[in-house]
């Protein structure tokens, strides 16, 4: 089995955050498992209002 760690689009809240854990056979895939990229948003600088 493989750990899963955090939510995914299909879940509810509670599986959201990043201490939910859950388990899932090696040998299956599955559309909602996988990893996020995250970059900053390009364009515009913030204001410092």
């Amino acid at each position: 089995r493989k750990v899963i760690k955090g939510g995914s689009w299909k879940d509810i809240a509670r599986f959201l955050q990043t201490d939910a854990i859950d388990y899932e056979y090696k040998d299956r895939a599955r559309s909602y498992i996988g990893f996020r990229c995250v970059m900053p948003h390009i364009g515009e600088e913030p204001s410092n209002k």
